[in-house]
């Protein structure tokens, strides 16, 4: 009987471990789940393309804090205001891991788009961490399957992706508030089961000072935190009571006050501690780091955007009050925003329901759900007073937003599924089927979230809602462009067999040189030297910039337009080859004259005429070339196709294309004292049919035929220009 008792009392006692073995076992494999949904998309094809701010700032400086802090140079940890001194720790660890595996010899030399992947790498790492972080505090917050969806979510937004992807600070921002804000949530919530909360407070102040460290917009978690204290100081530390019940207002405001001012002071020490020990500048200078952070928060984030900025179609300074709310609205994803809808709808009707019965309550998860609605509220308010304004400076509300959605859907999900259950069994004798609808809605809409996600690989930038018009809609509306595509330009460009012409120009330099075999130029020096191919980015023209010079783009053709997901990105033109004297005539409506050169040798002219395709040519066409004299007899000429012997045929012109191949025009040896011209045109190869000219000077047509363009005259045997 005792050894019964022993045994049954060694049962009970092993259950429960074994319970929390199985919990702790399924709380890691989707942990695992959620860590690997978040890295792959993140960190697969690194080595894409480079933003704007990483080509002219982020590699360099990450580089540069790498060497001061090696060499113990504290005070030279200072490069730009933001300040981004976690990017630049992250990129540090990119950089000693990317020596590390090229001194055992597993890379070689890496090209600049490969070195930049190396810099990415550990802040992609770290967005994976943060997202299995926040499922595992969500748990606690808003539930288990809410906060599973809302990880989901929150792996599969394009809009996420695309900046936990870059060397970049808005997603590591995202990432530092979201954790902390949602400590603080964990805080109150153990506070108020009476178990203190500091511990999660303590970390919720050690992520806001790394938040302080990567971007002076933090400084906007600050007052949100204190209102957030305030307004969440537990009840019985908030009221004292007359003989009638009545709360006295003023002790309970200065009981609130207390709890949140003692909380806040410890919270914003930890904070400030974090941000010390995190920037060696702050050690050695701190009036130098600390002058630079609010210089950048004042000149930089405090005035328009230098370089303009573009909404509704306009090139304005400031995009004013809507443009925040448009922008989030066009990133959302068709899940979030269905999610968003329902959810506003479900809470429309709690409140609905809680003034119809003034005796219920609010679920204490709503509480979670209204903070996070102010913090995405309140952070997107003050960064709409603001001048400078870009999407991505709202997106550290997405997490909060993403698990508004993910209520919504959850919720939704529950009420269609208690629908169809309720109707299944009274429409149909074996209607499980049809119980199960909401169900196969529930993982049609996850396969869509992962299938576009798939779908956009790499260019996680280029995603606007389709529901919304998408891409080509959001071109109209939004200024788009940071660098995506500009490796398609590169490829495109150095797959041309005259790529080696002469250069290239562009106003985003930086981020096309490392995908040509040629330099690149800036998009000014049009005109002050030989150009090959000039890159026109579709941001560049939004915002306005340089308009004498996109100007005369507006009359070309580009020869190829880089598109992704319907947004032209980039369109390239090659420039017409240089030349002397200007002709600007049409061939039809297909070829045109832009100019031509013509050299004298001892027993030849070379005439290099300058041709452009205005459209892809339908035929082969032949040029003749002519010398005649006064009575119209041909003296001398050749006829070649435009590009010359075994040139590429007009028939393989692309439009947009240019071509200037010299033609030797050889001189009879007894050619007599006279004046004669010289002139030309094309004809089809296969039927002898001139093309028709206009524009330049016509040649008589009684001597050189109809549809002849006269270049010049020449004067017995000397070659001159008239």
């Amino acid at each position: 009987m005792q050894r019964v008792e022993r045994n049954a009392a060694r049962g009970a006692s092993v259950l429960p471990a074994q319970r929390a073995a199985v919990m702790t076992g399924r709380t890691l494999i989707v942990a695992l789940m959620i860590g690997a949904l978040m890295i792959a998309p993140r960190a697969f094809g690194l080595a894409d393309f480079l933003t704007t701010d990483e080509a002219y700032h982020w590699i360099r400086f990450t580089e540069r804090f790498d060497a001061a802090i090696t060499e113990g140079r504290w005070a030279d940890t200072v490069f730009v205001g933001h300040p981004g001194i976690t990017m630049f720790w992250l990129g540090r660890a990119g950089l000693m891991l990317e020596r590390t595996v090229r001194d055992l010899g597993w890379i070689g030399a890496p090209t600049t788009i490969e070195h930049l992947a190396w810099l990415r790498l550990p802040g992609v790492i770290l967005q994976a961490l943060f997202g299995v972080a926040a499922w595992l505090l969500l748990r606690r917050l808003v539930g288990p399957t809410i906060a599973l969806v809302a990880s989901f979510l929150w792996a599969t937004s394009p809009y996420l992706i695309a900046h936990g992807r870059v060397l970049h600070l808005d997603a590591l921002l995202t990432g530092l508030i979201t954790l902390s804000l949602l400590l603080l949530l964990v805080s109150w919530q153990q506070q108020q089961a009476g178990k203190g909360g500091w511990t999660a407070l303590i970390g919720s102040g050690a992520l806001t000072g790394l938040a302080l460290l990567t971007k002076g917009p933090a400084l906007i978690f600050l007052p949100f935190t204190g209102m957030l204290l305030f307004a969440l100081a537990p009840i019985n530390a908030t009221s004292s009571r007359y003989g009638n019940g009545r709360p006295r207002l003023a002790s309970g405001i200065a009981r609130r006050s207390q709890y949140a001012l003692v909380r806040f002071s410890v919270w914003l020490g930890i904070a400030l501690c974090a941000a010390f020990v995190g920037w060696p500048a702050l050690w050695a200078a701190p009036e130098a780091a600390i002058q630079a952070y609010v210089n950048e928060i004042i000149f930089n984030g405090g005035r328009p955007n230098g370089d303009g900025q573009f909404f509704n179609g306009h090139a304005v300074g400031d995009p004013g009050v809507w443009f925040y709310p448009v922008a989030s609205l066009f990133r959302t994803t068709p899940v979030m925003l269905i999610g968003l809808i329902m959810f506003g709808a479900f809470a429309g009707l709690d409140v609905w329901r809680f003034w119809r019965r003034r005796n219920t309550s609010f679920d204490g998860r709503y509480r979670i759900l209204a903070v996070l609605i102010a913090f995405a509220a309140f952070w997107t308010l003050v960064m709409t007073f603001g001048a400078k304004k870009f999407d991505r400076y709202v997106l550290p509300i997405w997490p909060s937003l993403i698990v508004l959605a993910a209520t919504g859907i959850v919720r939704g999900y529950i009420a269609a599924q208690a629908w169809f259950v309720s109707r299944a069994t009274a429409m149909w004798q074996s209607g499980a089927w049809f119980a199960r609808i909401p169900l196969a809605a529930f993982v049609m809409l996850g396969a869509i979230e992962v299938g576009q996600v798939v779908w956009y690989h790499p260019y996680y930038l280029s995603y606007y809602n389709p529901l919304l018009g998408g891409g080509p809609v959001a071109q109209r509306m939004f200024l788009i462009g940071w660098g995506e595509g500009m490796d398609q330009v590169g490829a495109w460009l150095s797959a041309r067999p005259d790529i080696r012409y002469g250069p290239v120009i562009s106003a985003l330099r930086p981020t096309l040189q490392p995908f040509v075999p040629v330099d690149v130029r800036d998009i000014t020096d049009l005109g002050k030297l030989p150009i090959n191919y000039a890159v026109v980015y579709l941001e560049s023209v939004q915002r306005g910039a340089h308009p004498e010079i996109y100007r005369q783009f507006e009359t070309m053709t580009p020869i190829h337009t880089i598109a992704i997901h319907g947004i032209e990105y980039a369109k390239i033109y090659q420039l017409p080859r240089p030349y002397d004297q200007p002709v600007h005539a049409r061939f039809g409506d297909e070829i045109i004259l832009h100019g031509i050169t013509i050299e004298a040798k001892q027993d030849h002219l070379v005439v290099t005429p300058s041709w452009g395709a205005l459209v892809s040519p339908k035929r082969d066409y032949t040029v003749f070339l002519q010398m005649i004299d006064a009575q119209g007899r041909r003296v001398a000429g050749v006829d070649v196709p435009p590009a010359g012997v075994g040139g590429l045929p007009t028939g393989a012109w692309q439009a947009g294309q240019q071509v200037a191949v010299p033609l030797p025009l050889p001189l009879p040896p007894d050619l007599q004292a006279g004046v004669y011209e010289i002139v030309v045109g094309l004809y089809d190869a296969s039927s002898g049919e001139r093309l028709p000219v206009s524009g330049g000077v016509a040649a008589d047509a009684a001597r050189a035929g109809a549809h002849a363009l006269q270049l010049t005259t020449i004067t017995h045997k000397e070659v001159r220009r008239r």
